[in-house]
């Protein structure tokens, strides 16, 4: 093991392209994992990415569903086409983007039964979840490596 001024000039070694090249690469390697989170928010909470309530069944849609759907429940996103099948994941100007590349999803857009239009994205509860138990991991391993300590 180093001493503390070998750590120094490790440390000083770091290139911050490197780590973001690292980092970014380790995410790609997970983004099923925020996908499939994303998924979970509509699935099971029906939230947006503000925890907010998507849309709520009419009457119309319970009558169809043979009530199946009852009007008033939360809209679960299960029947939303291929939605989820075509979801993605893209880096804009250090920014994560999630996007669909169903036409599904620009109906959604469209419909004023959905009560927001910002489905596809993590609450910051969800993003939490994932840092805590993904990147934080990820990043004391990184570093730990990176400085041979």
């Amino acid at each position: 093991m180093a001493n503390f001024h070998q750590h120094i000039a490790i440390a000083k070694q770091l290139k911050p392209e490197t780590i973001s090249r690292d980092l970014f690469k380790f995410i790609r390697s997970i983004e099923k994992q925020f996908l499939d989170k994303n998924k979970e928010q509509l699935f099971e909470k029906s939230q947006d990415i503000y925890g907010q309530a998507v849309g709520f069944y009419s009457y119309a849609t319970e009558q169809i569903t043979k009530g199946k759907k009852k009007q008033g429940e939360p809209f679960d996103a299960k029947d939303t086409g291929d939605l989820f099948t075509k979801m993605y994941m893209q880096e804009v100007s250090g920014v994560i983007r999630f996007g669909s590349k169903s036409p599904h999803y620009a109906e959604i857009l469209k419909s004023k039964s959905w009560l927001s239009k910002d489905i596809l994205g993590l609450t910051d509860e969800s993003l939490s979840e994932l840092i805590e138990n993904e990147l934080k991991p990820f990043i004391i391993s990184y570093y730990r490596l990176k400085l041979r300590i």
